[in-house]
């Protein structure tokens, strides 16, 4: 028997391990920030021991991006005792990892100890939605495209050099260049093979407007599947960066004369058998059936509520300004980037694309946000915000505007009925914590803008 690329079947797991195609297993859950965490097992020891789950610290939901512990938050801390979670393998999620040697990976639901899912996890957050979605009669379907950019950089060098006047692997604008995207091919190209290899069905990658930029699209799938296959292709592409020597970076925008990189979420609802969108009805305006008008209503409405999804950080705001293809207010339209909701395709191809969510959001949230929000939109028939906008939408002074800090849009998830509604007060709590410990440990600390501002000035 011989591991085939993408998943694996959980049955030929012992087989393959015995032949000697499988010597090492990752295992592994989604966290907070959307990386992966978890443990190496040799596989016979992985079969033998631990297929029904491993232990890991409740931490791993309980700080930030540099490990920090966040003091005050109900599920895990000191008073809790930094308690262990489970990361409960989910078989189906079982593949080969092409850029290591006979090595697989799991991801894993995370539970308590008692094998009950986290209502905090972002894994457990979109299983929710989506099953959601399902009791509705729908089939979610949805797709991510990705923006980062790329640098002739080690990991080690960028650090050395403070992320400060790194090499990027373009130094001129190339969107859409062919021959800049074969330049580019040397890093480029083992991503995409590696990541078709692990079964992302990766449509296309291009080089995008900024200096060694780059933008990568994957097939549409069902909800949770797209949402591990955005885990994993995050992780892959600085795994196989940084064994090539490169290093790539999802930051929403790493410097202020260039530009960001946004995540744009697609999604369409089918009927529960998956054979014919719901989105389309050719006697309604503009070719929507009331499904997707209430959908996108959902979605623009929520907008403001949901925006701590999409943009979590305090980097995450920077990108947000007009003429930019960033979303800065909420609106809608049809083939026009300037919009924050941009109406595509057509027949079953038809589709809603979420322009707000930036490249450093977890792929888990930001999905679960964006659905979360149309179904909520469903149930209570809401309209879509201002006109079908034609023309330029950062001209469209009468629409709402979006957050433009990271404090802002905490408040907002903070006091939104329908947030709760959606999640539950656990998990809205819960998130609210950690964005205001960001907010607060940013603003303590001392900035190399400051610096320059003000140290010779004042």
């Amino acid at each position: 028997m011989t591991a085939q690329k993408g998943k694996i079947d959980p049955k030929n797991l012992n087989k393959l391990v015995e032949d000697g195609e499988i010597e090492s297993i990752i295992v592994c859950g989604v966290d907070m920030q959307g990386r992966l965490f978890g443990k190496r097992f040799t596989a016979t020891c992985f079969i033998e021991s631990f297929k029904g789950g491993i232990n890991t610290c409740a931490c791993n939901f309980g700080w930030d991006m540099d490990l920090i512990l966040i003091p005050g938050l109900k599920f895990t801390g000191w008073h809790t005792g930094y308690q262990d979670m489970l990361a409960a393998p989910d078989m189906n999620t079982l593949r080969m990892v092409p850029w290591l040697v006979k090595t697989a990976i799991v991801l894993c639901d995370s539970c308590d100890e008692g094998g009950e899912p986290l209502s905090i996890a972002p894994r457990t957050i979109l299983r929710r939605v989506s099953d959601k979605a399902k009791k509705m009669g729908y089939t979610p379907y949805m797709a991510s495209e990705l923006e980062w950019f790329m640098f002739k950089e080690t990991v080690e060098s960028a650090r050395e050099k403070g992320y400060i006047n790194l090499e990027p692997i373009s130094k001129y604008y190339s969107d859409y260049s062919i021959f800049r995207s074969t330049l580019d091919e040397w890093i480029l190209g083992p991503i995409r093979i590696g990541l078709n290899e692990l079964g992302m069905e990766v449509e296309s990658t291009k080089a995008e407007w900024g200096f060694g930029q780059v933008e990568l699209a994957i097939r549409y799938t069902e909800a949770l599947e797209m949402g591990d296959r955005h885990a994993l292709v995050k992780h892959a592409v600085k795994e196989i960066s940084a064994l090539k020597g490169a290093m790539a970076s999802f930051m929403a925008k790493y410097k202020t004369d260039d530009s960001g990189s946004g995540l744009h979420i697609h999604t369409s609802l089918w009927d529960k058998d998956a054979k014919k969108s719901l989105f389309p009805d050719k006697k309604k305006e503009h070719g929507m059936s009331d499904t997707m008008r209430y959908f996108l209503g959902g979605q623009m409405q929520l907008a403001n509520d949901m925006q701590y999804f999409y943009a979590p950080l305090i980097n995450s705001y920077k990108r947000y300004c007009p003429k930019s293809f960033a979303p800065y207010n909420v609106g809608w339209g049809g083939d026009n980037r300037t919009v924050t909701f941009r109406i595509c395709g057509s027949g079953n191809s038809l589709r809603i694309e979420n322009r707000i969510p930036g490249a450093d959001a977890n792929g888990h949230l930001a999905l679960a946000a964006s659905l979360a929000a149309g179904l909520y939109g469903i149930e209570h028939k809401l309209e879509p915000v201002g006109p079908f906008i034609e023309g330029d939408s950062y001209e469209e002074k009468s629409l709402p505007v979006l957050p433009n800090n990271l404090s802002d849009a905490v408040k907002n998830l903070e006091k939104s009925e329908a947030a709760r509604e959606m999640f539950g007060d656990d998990v809205i709590d819960h998130y609210v914590k950690i964005g205001r410990w960001e907010v607060d440990t940013f603003n303590s600390s001392v900035t190399d803008w400051e610096r320059r501002k003000y140290f010779e000035m004042t």
